[in-house]
């Protein structure tokens, strides 16, 4: 399946309405999750720190189904950074996994698979024309029909030349392709059976905004410099946003974006949260940066309760730019 997109601007979905509540030019960097009690929190610093939450959406799932399993307890080890995440999958409410980032360019899925289960990678990467784009669910295995199930190891990701699949008794080696022009990301995991009939993540690297940032193409004094001019003006570059989709209808969405001011002068804009297909204008704020300076902002709002799945785009955008991506709400019927 080709689910790759070269994203510029606008949408798919149905608008939902919030509040976006952006602060700028704090000096400690900012981190890409909101716990929900603050709509707002940014940070300004040299790195940027990205979202993690692909698996929270189906947190009080795990929770039923872990209540209601044979007493075994997860095993799978959790690093200091929390790369690592345990998944008891709710298809058979049986198989614990652990799904390990390991860098920027690789990532891991242990456990045991049957027959119908999947594991699919996510990518993130910037073409040759700096424009932002993505792969969803292009690279990944059907077990049972790509590899051999049951299947009880190790399936690994790892960013590389082609596209591959190599089957051992105790790992699954899948290569997935370096789209970019200066390097692809692995932005998420897909290994619920859910999830992936409903084309969305499970588990999302906490570092995708951190890893595209030292991907993304140089290239800001090009677009605000005129004519030699050597003292620029500002231009404010919004990266790729993260949220903690997929959620449940009526909880917090939370939102994280970094903004970089990548021209030759201090400058102010009006930053924009847009949310569904008519573009609806949730919020408005003003946002400051020196020349060379970014800012994490985390923002989000309360979803409201639908009946039936929807998956709707939100977008944030600057005088310059704009970053999009699609969301997954799950309805409560």
């Amino acid at each position: 399946m080709d689910r790759r997109t070269l994203i510029a601007s606008a949408g798919l979905g149905v608008g939902l309405t919030g509040c976006l509540d952006l602060n700028g030019n704090e000096t400690d960097g900012g981190n890409g999750t909101n716990d929900g009690s603050d709509r707002l929190d940014s940070g300004t610093g040299s790195e940027t720190n990205g979202t993690e939450g692909g698996a929270d959406g189906s947190a009080a799932d795990s929770d039923a189904e872990n209540d209601s399993s044979d007493g075994e307890t997860d095993t799978g080890d959790e690093n200091s950074d929390d790369d690592t995440e345990n998944e008891s999958d709710d298809s058979n409410g049986e198989t614990e996994r652990n799904v390990t980032f390991d860098s920027c360019s690789r990532a891991t899925v242990s456990g045991t698979f049957e027959a119908g289960d999947v594991a699919f990678a996510s990518t993130g990467f910037y073409a040759d024309d700096g424009l932002y784009g993505d792969t969803i669910l292009e690279d990944g295995i059907t077990f049972g029909e790509d590899v051999d199930a049951p299947f009880s190891g190790t399936v690994v990701f790892e960013i590389a030349d082609g596209s591959n699949v190599h089957a051992g008794a105790d790992e699954i080696t899948v290569e997935v392709p370096d789209y970019g022009s200066t390097g692809t990301v692995l932005s998420s995991l897909t290994t619920r059976k859910a999830d992936y009939q409903r084309v969305s993540a499970t588990h999302e690297n906490p570092r995708a905004s951190e890893c595209l940032s030292e991907i993304e193409p140089d290239g800001g004094d090009d677009r605000s410099s005129d004519d030699g001019d050597t003292s620029g003006d500002a231009t404010f570059t919004i990266g790729p946003l993260e949220t903690n989709t997929p959620i449940d209808s009526g909880e917090f969405l939370e939102v994280s974006v970094t903004v970089e001011n990548t021209g030759g002068a201090a400058g102010t804009q009006e930053l924009e949260l847009l949310v569904g297909t008519s573009a609806e204008l949730v919020e408005r704020r003003s946002v400051s940066l020196d020349a060379g300076e970014r800012t994490v902002l985390s923002t989000g709002y309360e979803t409201p309760v639908i009946a039936n799945d929807h998956e709707f785009p939100i977008r944030i955008e600057s005088d310059d730019d704009t970053s999009e991506r699609s969301v997954l709400v799950y309805g409560r019927g």
